[in-house]
């Protein structure tokens, strides 16, 4: 039995395989991300594109996804960090993946809206560069601030975040 790209320790017959063959709708944005990266490892880009919304399925290119996924090796997944409320979710996560022989990483805090109960990918921002994605009452203000300042969330983003 194969054991699932996404680094879930699971087998792939009961991790991904079956959101991503449609048997099964995943109920959580961690349960999407990790069956997206699994598709990706596999080039199913079909997958990819049927569970984007918004801006991301807007700026979709099936062609050229394809031809990316194809040319990297793929290394592992690793979560950072998830969470939900209501219709929205975020997921932080390191993609690894080898690109012409050389070892390179996606550090990505990824944004999923949930619409008659099926979740999509939204956006995606990189969290280095002080881009959050907001989801809404997630945010504690004593929590560590999404920038990656280092500060309290309300010493340092409260308020500037929509």
């Amino acid at each position: 039995m194969k054991i699932c790209p996404c680094n879930s320790g699971k087998q792939f017959t009961d991790c991904c395989d079956p959101f991503i063959s449609g048997k099964t709708l995943p109920q959580t944005p961690e349960q999407l991300m990790r069956s997206r990266y699994s598709a990706y490892t596999a080039v199913n880009i079909d997958y990819i594109g049927r569970t984007m919304r918004g801006a991301a399925l807007k700026d979709f290119n099936k062609r050229e996804t394809e031809n990316w996924a194809r040319q990297l090796e793929w290394l592992g997944l690793e979560v950072l960090d998830t969470g939900m409320k209501d219709h929205d979710g975020f997921v932080e996560f390191i993609a690894k993946y080898s690109s012409n022989g050389k070892a390179e990483q996606t550090h990505e805090r990824s944004e999923f809206h949930r619409k008659d109960g099926k979740w999509y990918y939204v956006n995606g921002k990189d969290p280095s560069r002080g881009e959050p994605v907001h989801v809404e009452n997630k945010i504690g203000r004593n929590d560590p601030c999404v920038c990656g300042s280092g500060k309290k969330f309300k010493k340092c983003c409260d308020g500037k975040v929509s």
